[in-house]
């Protein structure tokens, strides 16, 4: 499976409502770059100069390819291939309902645009990807014919979010009995319904080479799948999310940070909560990993044992066995009634707190 992390093309989104100039889009990439994700999808370039010098400058500053997007029209071609990118990205509809609203044309007469904006792409020596917009509400042959068609990787996007992991999985079995290569499909998933983490997941296990993702989920509506869940639920269960792991964490919050944003406390894998383990008994003082559901310094965080109001009488006598102190029924009483107070404090603090009682 490889990554593509289209953090910076969702931020080239007027709807996303972010303000980032140039240079923090391109530090943004860097530290993309620093993860080690293989591909980086940027903007546009026919929407604006943002967009363009972003993709001009990270395609010649990184080792990821840089990937821009554009429409199957010469302009937008044009616009992508000025920009020197690595590979370009064509996007046309391939479902009923975007083929009729979106171009108001056949799928045979969409395909056609789409087959001249890839030739010329290739003719400029840049490798080509075709993405079919609302490929999961089309009919397995409409997209199955454009792997026949198209001898490009093609990236199939769920552009609505309707779609959970059951009926992903049993598409892209169907989408293989049809003769669809897999191996040279790619998926991109929104949140609509808080299922494109998920969906990403249960399509890599098809064996397709592509997965898009975006750091904290950034995007459209309710945003993508997220890079960093992707990477840890990946390398979690043991296989190769192909990028540098340790610097999952320090990676993608520093591409958070670049643009100006960040996550809430409670968001999954980035957020501050998600790695903070709340000691409720003496066993997860003890044992930690035993509670988590990953170890966050696998992926260059650390993790916070805290300490409150739950914390029970166990926990508080190995806090402050800790301290050297006698773990008299009163000292454990007076601990308890200080971390209450205090508390969520973590571990460092804590065993200070047992020290002083």
């Amino acid at each position: 499976m490889r990554l593509c992390d289209v953090t910076l093309r969702a931020a080239s989104r007027p709807s996303v409502d972010l303000s980032a100039d140039v240079e923090q889009r391109v530090e943004a990439g860097r530290a993309l770059d620093r993860l080690g994700v293989p591909l980086v999808g940027t903007g546009r370039p026919a929407a604006g100069d943002i967009e363009r010098e972003t993709t001009e400058r990270l395609a010649a500053d990184l080792s990821a390819d840089v990937v821009p997007c554009c429409r199957a029209t010469d302009d937008d071609v044009e616009a992508a291939l000025a920009a020197d990118p690595d590979a370009v990205e064509v996007v046309v509809p391939v479902s009923d309902a975007r083929l009729e609203h979106r171009l108001g044309c056949s799928r045979d007469e969409a395909f056609d645009r789409a087959s001249e904006t890839v030739l010329r792409a290739r003719e400029s020596g840049v490798d080509v990807h075709l993405a079919l917009a609302d490929a999961f509400r089309a009919e397995v042959p409409a997209v199955a014919g454009a792997f026949g068609r198209f001898g490009c990787p093609i990236v199939l996007a769920d552009t609505t979010g309707a779609r959970t992991p059951p009926f992903v999985a049993g598409f892209l079995r169907t989408l293989a009995d049809a003769s669809a290569d897999l191996t040279r499909a790619g998926v991109r998933f929104r949140d609509d319904l808080g299922c494109a983490t998920a969906n990403a997941l249960v399509a890599a296990e098809t064996g397709i080479d592509r997965v898009d993702a975006s750091v904290g989920g950034l995007g459209e509506r309710a945003g993508r799948a997220a890079t960093e869940a992707v990477i840890v639920a990946t390398e979690s269960r043991g296989a190769d999310a192909g990028v540098t792991a340790e610097e999952t964490l320090p990676a993608c919050r520093n591409v958070l940070r670049a643009l100006g944003t960040s996550v809430d406390e409670r968001a999954a894998v980035l957020g501050e909560a998600a790695t903070a383990l709340a000691v409720e008994e003496e066993a997860e003082l003890d044992d930690p990993a035993a509670f988590e559901p990953f170890d966050p310094g696998a992926f260059g965080g650390r993790r916070r044992v805290v300490f409150g109001s739950r914390t029970d009488p166990e926990a508080a006598r190995e806090l402050l066995r800790r301290a050297d102190r006698e773990p008299t029924a009163d000292a454990v009483d007076r601990l308890l009634e200080r971390l209450a107070e205090a508390g969520p404090v973590e571990l460092e603090t804590a065993v200070e707190l047992a020290d002083e009682v």
